[in-house]
């Protein structure tokens, strides 16, 4: 007798969801991680943008300055739409890391059932075998306890 679980193809489904979810959920991480490394590009670059002016200022020229004050703005630009970018992927990510938590409690549902079902059935499968042995034990005892009574 072997065992099937009525429900593998549902679990099999849970199980290519979960995947899916998983995936979805790197895609997003990965994009928050390049999100947030373009950030901390920008953060480098003004910062040493700003230590250089405050190291230099003396010595630049009138052009030199605006120019540096204007790459500053855009960089202080920039870095607000770059922040915006970061958060809604943070957002996404943890959308994603929701739904993946949502699909791996409904795959974990099921795979608890089918150990569950299975630990049944080996209990089932033991006794019903034990009842044979049981059976065949108690037909050999009454075989050897008449041929005993018949021998005089």
């Amino acid at each position: 007798m072997r065992f099937r679980f009525r429900l593998d193809p549902v679990l099999g489904q849970r199980e290519r969801v979960e995947t899916e979810r998983a995936g979805e959920h790197a895609r997003t991480l990965a994009d928050q991680l390049a999100a947030q490394q373009t950030h901390d590009a920008l953060l480098e670059r003004r910062h040493a943008l700003r230590a250089q002016l405050t190291a230099d200022h003396a010595t630049f020229d009138v052009e030199t300055l605006r120019a540096t004050y204007a790459h500053l703005d855009y960089l202080d630009r920039a870095l607000a739409a770059s922040q915006q970018r970061v958060n809604a992927c943070v957002a996404a990510t943890e959308r994603a890391r929701q739904r993946l938590v949502v699909a791996a409690k409904d795959r974990k549902v099921l795979a608890t059932l089918k150990d569950r079902r299975r630990e049944s059935f080996d209990r089932d499968v033991a006794l019903a075998e034990q009842r044979e042995l049981d059976d065949a034990n108690a037909r050999a005892y009454e075989r050897t306890t008449q041929t005993e009574g018949r021998d005089p």
